[in-house]
């Protein structure tokens, strides 16, 4: 313990002939003769060090009596005169063959891991040093700060008290806590999530990105744990713990990331997805796949950027869904209850509601969720809306029932379950129960404006205005960004009072929830706004102001679809067929097909035509959008790296062309060649068009033959 051997060794002589000396002075003052004492404890102690070279005889044999005489008398126990050690040697007989003893090589393996500073695994492999003897794998200490990475237990302690003072709004004290988690390890992303998700809060976007982008940018490697098979098989059969869900796999192994950090990746790309930019916030999500192949949550935030923002078809969705699920049992890992309620919300939505396979369907994927995590609250919430909007009240309430079990001060469970209670048959309603709930979910969370929306709108069915004009108003001050609030707020005063006072609440609320970069209209937040405002002029007759909000709306989500139908309505009552044609045909460019939006827009012309007269045109349109669905679906079935073999040779299909009288219009194939050709529709005719080498055969005699 103490550096060099030599040194080590008169340290420890010159601490044994204290101890002697001390326990002389004991037994001088107890009468006895001192220094015999003291020789005698001498050469006992000595013995010990030669104990190892040479058999212990005479006075060295009575080594541990003597030890046990001196610390009684030093404790003032009366003995016996000490027997001399002449005596006491001949008495005793040599020993003639010595124990065996016995080492306890935990306890020995205790001794070195606290000499040599090794922290060890649970499996014994030695994880780090911080040995005191060594210069060079010591803990370094300067001006009382250890250098070096601390140890992850102190920045796993700063990141709880933080997220503990963000869930109570003491936004200081949480980035006060960050910060020094940042200080002890700039390589950690848990501090600049954190930091970025305080800055979200108070509405600065700009450096909340700018935290995730350092953090993306220092932030060190990391790993996937890759897990076996769960004892007991899989399935059914495999055991559960004490909260019902599956149990894991033991741990075989790890994967390391392939690229940064994927969680800020993936929170960087919903920052980018809210202020608008779809195509950068998809690249993040791919992005964080790359590194990740088994981060659920990027799959999650890809499916919804597809079939919510993007509106891409399902198949979309249930393509990055299957991935997720893919890769997590790939690695081992338990079913992600999070994936299975997302997909089984796509399923539902995308569907048609009268749909029986798509409510199975959604029915199966949330037991998939509940049975990966029994206690998940929006899977549960989500299967009682479900329900409830297909009549079956009673198993609603049980799913709603279920979640207050375990989670009393859930504001959004409480909220769906009175508005299921007032979707009740009219006979059935008790709108004191309902009321009741509301209150419920206020005292829970008065800070949600979604429930001041829906409970504005109930009292305002009960025919109580003034009381869901003063909710709604509750609700924009506690949360100033919440534009649904803004929207049934104008629509409010636009049906119960003047259109001055609701062109006054549309015009606060875009400028409440204007986006950074949104430009002249705000952002996405403000297309509902300014399409409900549009409607709003249009009743009043005024045209050109509402042309301008339809405007402005479109060009804050061009794919708002409640916009498009508005806009052309207004158009088509005024006798502008023209214009509400050519914005259909503008608008049908941004959908991909199949989409259910699409759709729906194909919909509102074919309406557009028949109510106006002109059914010849409205059988057209629907015969478009038949042929734009068939040939979205066949395109779907063909992989896009297709190599159909069909009409491969050339020989074969020269000898078509010149022998059985058939020219080839369009086949699949990766590869070009000279008769490759484009097909298109117009105004419902095939066209198409062949390269110059066929063209120049058919003028040059091959039609002659035909």
């Amino acid at each position: 313990l103490w550096g060099d051997k030599k040194r080590g060794e008169e340290v420890e002589r010159r601490h044994r002939e204290k101890e002697a000396s001390e326990s002389a002075a004991s037994r001088g003052g107890s009468g006895g003769d001192g220094s015999e004492s003291v020789e005698n404890t001498r050469d006992a102690l000595i013995a010990t060090d030669e104990s190892s070279s040479k058999p212990t005889t005479g006075k060295s044999n009575n080594i541990i009596a003597d030890i046990a005489f001196d610390a009684a008398l030093s404790a003032g126990v009366p003995l016996p005169p000490r027997p001399d050690q002449g005596g006491a040697a001949s008495a005793t007989p040599p020993a003639s063959k010595s124990e065996p003893k016995t080492v306890d090589k935990a306890l020995t393996r205790m001794v070195e891991d606290r000499i040599y500073g090794y922290t060890r695994s649970p499996a014994g492999s030695i994880q780090y040093t911080a040995s005191m003897l060594d210069s060079s794998r010591a803990v370094q200490f300067r001006e009382g700060r250890r250098l070096g990475k601390a140890l992850s237990i102190n920045i796993d302690r700063l990141c709880y008290f933080a997220k503990k003072d963000l869930r109570h709004g003491k936004l200081e004290e949480a980035q006060e806590y960050y910060m020094k988690a940042l200080e002890m390890d700039p390589s950690d992303g848990r501090p600049y999530l954190g930091l970025s998700r305080i800055a979200e809060r108070r509405g600065d976007l700009e450096y909340a990105k700018g935290m995730l982008r350092q953090g993306i940018a220092r932030s060190g490697v990391g790993f996937v744990t890759v897990r076996g098979p769960a004892e007991g098989g899989s399935g059914k059969k495999s055991k559960k713990n004490k909260d019902g869900e599956k149990e894991e796999g033991k741990d075989i192994g790890t994967i390391p990331d392939n690229g940064p950090n994927p969680f800020l990746l993936q929170a960087l790309g919903t920052l980018e997805q809210r202020s608008g930019h779809l195509a950068h916030a998809e690249e993040l999500y791919l992005q964080a796949l790359r590194s990740r192949p088994s981060h659920a949550a990027a799959w999650v935030a890809l499916a919804q950027l597809r079939t919510k923002e993007l509106r891409q078809s399902a198949e979309a969705g249930r393509i990055c869904y299957q991935s997720a699920e893919n890769e997590l049992r790939r690695i081992g890992a338990k079913p992600n209850a999070f994936v299975y309620t997302a997909w089984a919300s796509m399923e539902y939505k995308k569907g048609i509601k009268d749909d029986a396979q798509g409510i199975r369907r959604a029915r199966e994927l949330y037991e998939l969720a509940l049975e990966a995590d029994p206690r998940c609250s929006v899977a549960f919430l989500q299967l009682g809306v479900m329900e409830s909007e297909c009549g079956n009240f009673d198993r609603a309430k049980e799913c709603f029932e279920k979640v207050l079990t375990f989670d009393q001060r859930n504001s959004r469970v409480l909220q769906a379950y009175a508005i299921m209670e007032s979707r009740r048959p009219r006979e059935d309603v008790d709108s004191r129960r309902v009321l009741d709930l509301f209150e419920r979910a206020l005292k829970a969370n008065p800070r949600d404006a979604g429930v001041y929306q829906a409970y504005a709108l109930y009292v305002v069915d009960l025919g109580d205005v003034d009381s869901a004009r003063d909710l709604l108003r509750r609700g924009t001050e506690v949360d100033k960004r919440h534009a649904p609030v803004w929207q049934a707020w104008g629509v409010l005063e636009t049906r119960y009072s003047t259109a001055k006072a609701a062109r006054d609440v549309f015009q606060q609320g875009i400028w409440a929830c204007a986006q950074p970069g949104g430009g002249q209209s705000g952002g996405r937040r403000c297309a509902r706004l300014w399409q409900a405002w549009g409607v709003m002029e249009a009743q009043e007759g005024d045209h050109s102001a509402a042309r301008r909000c339809f405007s402005r709306a479109l060009d804050a989500d061009q794919r708002n679809v409640a916009a498009v139908t508005a806009w052309t309505m207004m158009e088509a009552d005024l006798g502008y067929l023209v214009d509400a044609r050519s914005i259909f045909e503008r608008t049908l460019k941004l959908f991909p097909s199949p989409s259910d939006d699409k759709m729906a827009i194909w919909r509102a012309w074919e309406i557009m035509e028949e109510q106006t007269g002109n059914t010849r045109a409205a059988q057209l349109v629907f015969q478009r959008s038949m042929r734009d669905s068939m040939s979205s679906r066949e395109e779907a079935l063909i992989p896009s790296n297709a190599n159909v073999d069909v009409l491969t040779a050339t020989a074969d299909i020269k000898s078509l062309l010149n022998g059985k009288k058939e020219i080839e219009v369009s086949r699949w194939m990766t590869e070009s060649n000279d008769f490759d050709a484009e097909v298109w529709m117009n105004n419902g005719s095939i066209e198409g068009k062949l390269p110059p080498s066929i063209m120049k055969k058919l003028r040059n005699g091959d039609t002659n033959k035909r």
